[in-house]
């Protein structure tokens, strides 16, 4: 694992994740904190539910270090169930019901849980199968009818918190230290099979407090509708939710109409998610009609935001504010942040300006800092960031530079205003006519013509320029690609306008809402020649 410098920061002393929980219990009992339907369960109610389920979880002989998995959609019972995990010294680990059995079996394989948590439901994930393909899993809990076969029921479980003294609890997480993983998150494994990284209580921590202060998150609703398995829910939503006060709205499956309609309902007060996401709200027929004049902040991450979804975002909502900014999985959250009334062109173009508590520095290839308009890659030092990868000391060693620094992969330039732009990763990176071409770069100017939602570039081998971008772009009506391959022409240099551009209803999604450039890759064949 890698040993991280202390942090320079003003924050104060941090505990373990679930401490927020307690010190809200105390501020703000009464207030509802996790909400689904009819379930609306307060500050204080959640703590006991949490303190249930850990003395539970002790019970049934989990000790720290043990890894605890949970298969299940964004609902109360997750923040729950992670909470409670993590409270005792255990590493708690997220599944998504969406995963292929190859792909559960994977991150099964590798954690490989002692107890195995979910829902059984429409035999979309049958957890007791799941379950009989793995030795580690001593104990199956399932917290819905009917029970299958060898497991237990949620209530049962929880019936063994009885032979845990509540004293024992308190114990327990006083050794808990706070620098030790708490939960595992698996990459999305664009570059090979996902790698779970160790992500920790100081980090999470330290990423919260912060996100809270600079993204103006406290005290205000927002709807959780991202797999578990991934930092956006588990960090970006619920932890910085509850380091914030507000109140989380869980949303199972993610429906445009479904979010607008729940905002409308309950006077929520952030729309928030992946550009793909909201922009499946602007383009629904409902748009004009649902409510959403509670909203006072836009926040995304995950991508870049096109302009002019952002401005009907904006006109629609009558949010004054908005947020976004870069992270990743190995940085536990994110290390950039935009000012929340910074005008669209900056909250389009840019990432926003990194805080002083995070030091982040841009590495160029020649083993220097990267002067203002150079692109390097983005680097980042502090405790904030994960504590390793799961059992893969070399992959975790060629994560960190040797003085501590962590290699993101991702390309920026630092703006003479300080703002930092991001130009792609370095594995996407590629030479056309020996020139180098960042795809992010002509993803954005293919964004401004107003026929174009959304686009994709990647890059294929070409005998004469050795590799040459291919555009895929989606819109409403189908833009014309000619049309849009002159456009380029006026803001690209000749080298970087796409030799291809294909015009597609949907772009490929990956369960995160990222485009999935694999698959994209994968049929480039089917392209028409240029």
């Amino acid at each position: 694992m890698n040993d991280h410098p202390p942090l320079a920061t003003e924050l104060p002393v941090m505990g373990l994740i679930g401490d927020h929980l307690r010190r809200q219990a105390g501020e703000r009992p009464d207030q509802d904190f996790l909400v689904l339907g009819d379930i609306r369960l307060s500050y204080s109610r959640t703590r006991d539910l949490v303190d249930r389920t850990a003395r539970a979880l002790m019970a049934a002989g989990i000790r720290p270090g043990d890894r605890v998995a949970m298969l299940s959609n964004p609902r109360p019972e997750f923040f729950i169930h992670f909470l409670a995990t993590t409270d005792i010294g255990a590493i708690w680990v997220g599944l998504n019901p969406k995963y292929t059995p190859g792909e559960l079996d994977h991150v099964v394989g590798d954690a490989e849980p002692s107890m195995l948590f979910g829902f059984d439901r429409s035999g979309d994930s049958p957890i007791a199968d799941l379950a009989a393909r793995h030795r580690s899993i001593d104990r199956v809990v399932v917290l819905d009818e009917p029970v299958p076969e060898g497991c237990q029921g949620w209530e049962e479980f929880l019936g063994g918190a009885e032979d845990t003294d509540p004293t024992e609890l308190i114990a327990r997480r006083s050794g808990v230290d706070p620098s030790e993983p708490a939960y595992l998150v698996y990459t999305s494994g664009s570059t090979g099979r996902p790698k779970g990284a160790l992500l920790t209580h100081r980090g999470s921590n330290i990423c919260n407090v912060i996100a809270v202060e600079r993204k103006g998150l406290a005290e205000r609703g927002i709807i959780c509708n991202l797999p578990i398995n991934h930092v956006g829910a588990i960090g970006d939503i619920c932890g910085r939710t509850l380091t914030g006060g507000g109140t989380i709205f869980f949303q199972e499956r993610f429906s445009p109409l479904g979010m607008m309609r729940l905002i409308e309902a309950e006077g929520i007060e952030i729309i928030a998610g992946v550009p793909t996401m909201l922009q499946m709200c602007v383009n629904h027929p409902e748009f004009e009609d649902v409510d959403l004049s509670s909203v006072e902040l836009i926040a995304w991450g995950g991508a870049a935001m096109p302009a002019e979804l952002l401005e009907k975002l904006i006109a629609r909502t009558g949010a004054r504010e908005c947020t976004m900014g870069y992270g990743m999985t190995e940085t536990t959250g994110g290390v950039t942040y935009s000012g929340l009334t910074d005008p669209v062109e900056l909250l389009t173009t840019t990432v926003g300006t990194p805080d002083s508590r995070q030091p982040l520095r841009i590495w160029h290839s020649d083993g220097r800092e990267a002067a203002p308009g150079e692109a390097g890659e983005i680097q980042v030092r502090g405790d904030f960031t994960m504590a390793g990868y799961w059992r893969l000391p070399e992959a975790t060693s060629e994560a960190f530079t040797p003085d501590g620094w962590l290699h993101t992969g991702d390309l920026a330039e630092l703006r003479p205003d300080g703002y930092v732009r991001i130009v792609g990763r370095m594995s996407e990176m590629f030479k056309s006519g020996g020139y180098n071409v960042y795809p992010r770069e002509v993803e954005l100017a293919l964004e401004e013509h107003p026929g174009v939602d959304m686009a994709a570039v990647i890059s294929i081998p070409d005998p004469r320029f050795q590799e040459v971008g291919v555009a895929y772009v989606m819109g409403s009506p189908g833009p014309d690609p000619d049309e849009l391959r002159e456009f380029a022409r006026q803001r690209l240099a000749n080298y970087k306008i796409p030799k291809q551009i294909v015009v597609l209803d949907s772009l490929p999604m990956l369960p995160i809402g990222k485009v999935d450039k694999k698959a994209l890759r994968a049929r480039h064949g089917d392209a028409p020649s240029p």
